[in-house]
């Protein structure tokens, strides 16, 4: 809960006795003495009329005072006919939308085209009206493809889970070709069946086709057939890494600051006040419900600023450590490798960048049996 107070801001002299006379009164807080006649401080807010009284009786100038906190912010807002009304009717509106759906999701495959099909043929969107049974058949009449269609109703949420059909291999009229999974040489083929579209020696691309799912008989005819063959291949992989003698650094310094404002239907009604004097900065924003189960959405947002700075950073090279570096990066683009065959890096400066890039040739062996 937010806390409230009242902020007095007061000029004049014999301040001190003031404040050791109120002090046996009511508890003040946060007193602020900008010099020996100038003085703010803070109350809580149901001792607001009290201590104006005990100002103007020490003879004391009022130069500001305001309240703040969620009291004063709930008697403002009720206290206020417009707005209170105005309340009424969003949540009278809220709650007669519920009724609506809002948004279709659709997990699974053919995800874009069903959700399209949907908006477009959607019967109707009131949630008591929709029968999610003539939706899932709507969908199957639609795509000839799926083995598996559920509706279902969530919050204001039409979702539709789907699956494609599975055709077994041997009912399949087109077999997918055998196609490279990196760029490299082909060093040997052990074709089993199928049509070859490479030979030993090729330089291939990634997703180059090696075995087509087809043969020619004797007449020239084309007979399609599942691809196999074992196929090895020279591939090349890349990694680099990078170190900088001189950088700049941004960090944080440990100095933060936290505004918090409450919002309803977007709109603020209520802030601390709290504004960073930092000059450079970082901020993370946390939005969440300041009530739970309320009609009405009150909405708490905090956000803190972090005092960030910058400073030029030198380091000295490690070049085993950027070389080690190089090295498992390049290793996590092959992944899969049998036999390493050959490995060497070469060493890039600029300025005070240097940048070591690392090669390794493998062997690799694609079976598709």
């Amino acid at each position: 809960m937010i806390k409230s107070f009242h902020h007095f801001k007061i000029k004049g002299v014999n301040q001190e006795r003031f404040f050791n006379n109120l002090s046996k009164k009511c508890h003040i807080y946060d007193v602020n003495r900008q010099d020996k006649t100038l003085c703010s401080f803070k109350v809580e807010w149901r001792y607001a009329k009290f201590i104006k009284a005990e100002i103007i009786k020490a003879n004391l100038t009022i130069l500001e005072e305001r309240s703040s906190g969620i009291v004063f912010f709930l008697l403002k807002i009720f206290g206020a006919y417009g707005v209170l009304f105005a309340l009424i009717f969003c949540s009278a509106f809220y709650v007669f939308q519920l009724r609506f759906i809002e948004r279709i999701e659709v997990w699974g495959d053919f995800n874009i085209e069903i959700q399209q099909f949907l908006e477009d043929n959607l019967p109707t969107k009131n949630k008591n009206k929709l029968n999610c049974d003539e939706i899932e058949k709507m969908i199957n009449d639609e795509f000839n493809d799926l083995s598996f269609v559920s509706v279902a109703v969530v919050g204001q949420t039409l979702v539709v889970n789907v699956k494609s059909s599975i055709i077994p291999s041997e009912m399949v009229d087109e077999y997918a070709p055998i196609v490279s999974q990196y760029d490299g040489i082909v060093r040997e083929i052990n074709l089993i069946q199928g049509t070859l579209a490479v030979e030993v020696g090729d330089i291939i691309q990634k997703g180059q086709i090696l075995v087509e799912g087809y043969v020619k008989n004797s007449e020239g005819e084309i007979l399609n057939i599942q691809p196999k063959a074992e196929i090895t291949l020279d591939v090349w992989a890349e990694g680099e890494s990078e170190h900088y003698s001189k950088m700049m650094v941004t960090s944080r310094t440990g100095k933060v600051c936290t505004n918090t404002s409450v919002l309803l239907f977007g709109h603020e009604f209520y802030s601390n006040g709290v504004e960073p004097e930092y000059e450079k900065y970082e901020q993370e924003i946390k939005s969440d419900f300041l009530t739970k189960n309320n009609i009405l959405p009150f909405t708490i947002v905090t956000t803190k600023y972090y005092e960030t700075e910058t400073k030029l950073v030198e380091s000295e090279l490690d070049m085993q450590r950027q070389i080690e570096l190089a090295r498992e990066n390049c290793l996590q683009n092959i992944a899969n490798y049998e036999i390493i065959k050959e490995e060497n890096y070469r060493v890039v400066s600029e300025g005070n960048k240097t940048t070591i890039k690392y090669v390794i040739t493998a062997s690799i062996k694609v079976v598709n049996l």
